[in-house]
């Protein structure tokens, strides 16, 4: 079977894997038992591993706090500045039509109690632009969010003009970076974001372990997610769990090495598999922006083809998907492309391919083999 869900999540790579038993055998003792040396030497991994982490995004490791994905980092950053500025008057956010669903059903969650939110349209290539951003911003405007690159399109977001808006109009800037890390160079350097999110599981960690790069962690001390005993400078209660952020350290080490070529290889692989598939099927529809995208990540509708249908045709040789792991769950509509305009039928017949380091071009050859033989098949 071939595996073309690599946004979804990612496989485990083996060196991580290692890591991660070596940390279960050898590292066992808690972190935040300083009391002996087997609980120092922990606690010094764990400080080596923030360090290792924070340098895949050019961040000090005192600015990364860990989490369990960026599912939880999303609502520590917004949960957490909705209640640092409640008491001080109206509060209002921006965030885009196309954000994942753990911001957009967030925000429906403060809307009731309280907080203002405004959700920015994006074009047909499913990119808000910075022009869409400023109509919204208001004299109450505390926090913009916007995803670095869409889940289902892999359309980039200008995350860098917006946070050059942000900086200028003194609103803080968060960037669910879920999909982008590990896929595309990034630095804290050059997007001066206050708020990042990000997932292990999306760049060949294990899940279950993810982070948020912060400016200033005071904006989030007021709501700690879980009250506990202190750790993760007391945002976040618990024992931290040690072997996962050494699987994401090795994953993070990995990444920052091969980033660039990865990059390459994969945008070679993307360009070659649409040209050959516009090739085979002249009417074919490409979702997204082909040009400001995530190198692995294509979204695409077979005229007359429902995307369930074509993967329940396929559900034994290629893992897609129709859209987020969490559409796909509920089968439902994607709002993603709601949002960008489309009718029914295409969205009903949208497929989402998502690659990785370990696809091939033969691999893909096969896969575009596959769309055509059902596409002649329904049409002949």
């Amino acid at each position: 079977m071939i595996y073309l869900d690599y946004n979804a999540t990612t496989p485990i790579d083996s060196t991580v894997r290692n890591a991660m038993l070596d940390c279960m055998e050898n590292h066992f003792a808690n972190p935040a038992s300083t009391t002996h040396t087997l609980g120092i030497k922990s606690s010094f991994l764990l400080d080596e591993c923030r360090e290792t982490i924070a340098s895949l995004i050019d961040a000090s490791s005192d600015n990364i706090l860990f989490t369990s994905g960026a599912s939880e980092s999303n609502n520590m950053v917004l949960k957490g500045v909705a209640e640092y500025f409640y008491s001080q008057g109206p509060v209002h956010f921006i965030v885009s039509e196309v954000e994942h669903k753990c911001i957009i059903n967030q925000c429906h969650y403060l809307e009731r109690r309280g907080i203002n939110v405004s959700y920015a349209p994006v074009n047909d290539k499913g990119i808000v632009t910075l022009d869409a951003i400023k109509k919204l911003v208001n004299p109450a405007t505390k926090l913009i969010s916007v995803m670095a690159a869409n889940n289902e399109t892999g359309s980039l977001m200008p995350i860098k003009e917006i946070a050059d808006l942000c900086l200028k109009e003194s609103i803080l800037f968060h960037s669910d970076a879920a999909q982008y890390i590990g896929k595309l160079p990034f630095s804290i350097q050059d997007i001066p974001v206050d708020f990042l999110s990000f997932s292990a599981h999306k760049f060949y960690g294990p899940k279950g372990i993810g982070g948020i790069y912060f400016k200033d962690k005071s904006l989030l001390s007021d709501s700690p997610l879980i009250h506990g005993g202190g750790q993760e400078y007391g945002l976040r209660g618990g024992t931290i769990n040690l072997p996962a952020v050494v699987g994401m350290a090795q994953a993070a080490k990995i990444t920052k090495e091969r980033v660039i070529s990865d990059l390459a290889r994969q945008n070679t692989m993307k360009n070659r598999f649409i040209e050959q598939l516009r090739a085979d099927i002249p009417d074919i529809q490409f979702n997204g922006c082909l040009q400001q995208s995530l190198p692995n990540t294509i979204n695409l509708s077979l005229q007359g083809i429902r995307s369930r249908f074509l993967m329940n045709k396929l559900k034994n040789k290629l893992a897609l998907s129709s859209g987020s792991a969490c559409n796909s769950a509920q089968q439902a509509n994607s709002h993603v492309l709601t949002a960008m305009g489309m009718d029914d039928d295409r969205i009903q017949s949208s497929i989402r391919l998502s690659f990785g380091r370990e696809t091939t071009i033969e691999q893909l050859d096969t896969a575009r083999k596959y769309f055509l033989d059902i596409y002649q098949m329904v049409n002949r």
